[in-house]
């Protein structure tokens, strides 16, 4: 099979298997959805649905070399302190929302959330926004993709560390980079990604009505 097959025929396999019993906050089936991606591999999932044609609002966080965002994509570039990196990854410290970022959930949505984990905004921003949206009583759900062991294993462990502060959120899904590539040999990076991003949306799909 032709690698570009092999991708398209992951997307559309039965995707709910891999997933435990993802619920969204809260009762809104008729409020605006609103897509926010975290970081570089959030905001590229965000696109990928965008581009699905979901009528939704589309927002995301993320750092300033983000390049292909479309005129109705709220953005928001962030640039933390260069000082946050350790080991050649950036933001091992939690990081605190700012009234900025907090406006962008300012609204009675239904929010998506979507990061990769490991490094960049995302991984640093995820507990402190997931606690404000529990606080505040927003309906969302989240998801989260580790990355592959071949981007290097302290990202790995970084991201499975933070796994392990939030899986325990009923409304928390998790994928596995690293079980596309062990499922599927020796794809390069954009062919992982590329699964990754159509994994994003097949949870989404599967989740809500859209």
């Amino acid at each position: 099979m032709k690698r570009r097959e092999l991708i398209k025929g992951f997307g559309a396999l039965g995707v709910m298997a891999l997933f435990p019993g993802i619920l969204a906050t809260g009762n809104h089936s008729n409020t605006q959805l609103h897509f926010v991606g975290l970081g570089q591999g959030g905001t590229n999932a965000m696109v990928h649905i965008h581009e699905k044609g979901i009528v939704a609002k589309y927002s995301c966080i993320t750092g300033p070399y983000v390049s292909h965002l479309k005129p109705e994509m709220e953005h928001l570039f962030f640039q933390n302190h260069p000082d946050y990196r350790i080991n050649g990854i950036h933001y091992k410290k939690p990081l605190d929302l700012t009234p900025e970022m907090k406006a962008i959930f300012k609204e009675n949505h239904r929010y998506v959330i979507l990061t990769g984990l490991g490094s960049s905004v995302g991984t640093g921003l995820i507990n402190s926004l997931l606690d404000f949206m529990n606080t505040e009583c927003k309906s969302y759900f989240a998801i989260c993709s580790l990355p592959s062991k071949n981007e290097g294993r302290s990202k790995r462990e970084y991201a499975e560390q933070k796994k392990a502060e939030i899986e325990g959120l009923t409304n928390v899904a998790f994928f596995d980079q690293q079980a596309i590539r062990d499922e599927y040999g020796l794809l390069s990076m954009n062919e992982t990604f590329e699964i990754g991003h159509e994994l994003f949306y097949k949870v989404v799909q599967s989740k809500l009505t859209i």
